[in-house]
């Protein structure tokens, strides 16, 4: 349960700030201006504001399964390093 958590923490720690980006999110912007000065459809804006949401979430799911890939147990090896303070 708490890796859930993690997950969904981590989620909303990259969504807000996936939000706050505001060079990304210039096409939802666009729309949205476009919206109001042409009368474009809001299914534009939804389909920016869900194409951009779902590219942040992707980008988020690649960053948790490198990490997931990247926590392999190494074995401890012995130091053969001749100057170092450990090494006897």
């Amino acid at each position: 349960m708490k890796k859930i958590g993690n997950f969904l923490y981590g989620l909303m720690f990259v969504l807000f700030f996936r939000i706050s980006s505001w060079l990304c999110s210039v096409p939802m912007w666009l729309t949205l201006i476009l919206h109001f000065v042409i009368g474009l459809s809001w299914k534009w804006f939804i389909a920016t504001l869900i194409v951009w949401l779902l590219a942040g979430f992707i980008r988020y799911l690649l960053i948790v399964f490198a990490r997931w890939g990247g926590n392999s147990e190494m074995p401890e090896r012995e130091n053969k390093n001749p100057y170092s303070h450990k090494n006897n």
